[in-house]
């Protein structure tokens, strides 16, 4: 009779996904205030903040293509 040897795999390395903050477009008044705002929130430590204006921003400059 055959013996079965089980070994598990290593864990995969799962890191964080790296995100560059967008950048306002030029001339934007929208961008313009999300960028003060995130700004504002940064210096301030709140960084939830800081990442609901990335995620604005984002969907925001999707209207400038």
């Amino acid at each position: 009779m055959c013996t079965r040897r089980t070994t598990m795999s290593p864990a995969p390395h799962l890191g964080l996904p790296t995100f560059e903050p967008p950048d306002p477009v030029p001339g934007c008044d929208e961008c313009a205030r999300l960028a003060g705002t995130r700004l504002d929130a940064r210096t301030a430590g709140d960084y939830t903040t800081v990442t609901d204006c990335d995620i604005r921003m984002r969907r925001h400059s999707e209207g400038h293509r």
